[in-house]
């Protein structure tokens, strides 16, 4: 038996009026959680991904001759990637 006591929940089911009505609407939404809405900026979204070893030393390598990070090297590809 849990030490933890959880009460049932009294929060309704979303009604369509509260629903995102956009892509955009939507996608601000999952950006941001509520405690986060106000004057403080965005907090940045992690990503993990697998890569065989061979692509993981070659990008390791390539970060290596730029003097940067691989992480930097990816943001920097993703960013070049979008415009």
């Amino acid at each position: 038996m849990s030490k933890f006591k959880i009460s049932p929940s009294t929060t309704s089911k979303p009604t369509p009026e509260s629903m995102p009505t956009s892509v955009g609407e939507f996608a601000a939404g999952a950006a941001m959680v509520q405690s986060q809405v106000g004057s403080r900026p965005a907090k940045p979204i992690r990503l993990n991904l697998d890569l065989d070893p061979d692509t993981h030393r070659r990008l390791k390598l390539r970060a290596v001759e730029s003097g940067t990070t691989i992480a930097q090297l990816v943001r920097e590809l993703i960013a070049r990637e979008l415009g």
